[in-house]
């Protein structure tokens, strides 16, 4: 980034490319962190282990939560990679709608499914103890609201 805000013309294409390079290299290991999870979800569907398919089993829609926010962190980050790409007088750039709609809403959406259906929920199951239910409750396992 700051290499992008130099007078030199050469700093400015160094410091591009290496913004460029940075969001390809984001894309390519999330991508593969969502191959991984994938392969978790399908071997633990198919053949489920004892912890896993006890009475408190909410794994699934952990998972299908995890898989949502990644496909709008996926088009999210692609909308960066294309508007740098364009550089700095390019067509996204240059029309705020698109940042507000790939970018704004996108994030957003990730953080409303990461608070309806929050991840501290897989800790208490566990390991026991409180988790975060909506937006401003807490509630023990057994599912009294503390």
């Amino acid at each position: 980034g700051g290499m992008m805000s130099k007078k030199d013309a050469d700093s400015v294409k160094l410091g591009s490319n290496l913004v460029v390079g940075g969001l390809i290299i984001q894309l390519l290991f999330f991508g593969f962190f969502v191959i991984v999870a994938y392969a978790f979800h399908r071997k633990t569907r198919n053949g489920p282990t004892s912890k896993s398919m006890t009475t408190t089993n909410n794994w699934y829609k952990h998972l299908i939560a995890l898989y949502a926010a990644s496909i709008l962190i996926m088009i999210r980050s692609t909308f960066r990679l294309i508007e740098y790409v364009q550089g700095n007088d390019g067509y996204l750039l240059g029309h705020e709608h698109f940042l507000y709609i790939f970018d704004a809403a996108l994030m957003l959406g990730v953080m409303i499914t990461f608070n309806i259906i929050h991840p501290s929920e897989i800790n208490a199951i566990l390991r026991g103890g409180k988790y975060s239910k909506g937006f401003f409750k807490m509630v023990s396992m057994n599912g009294t609201r503390i």
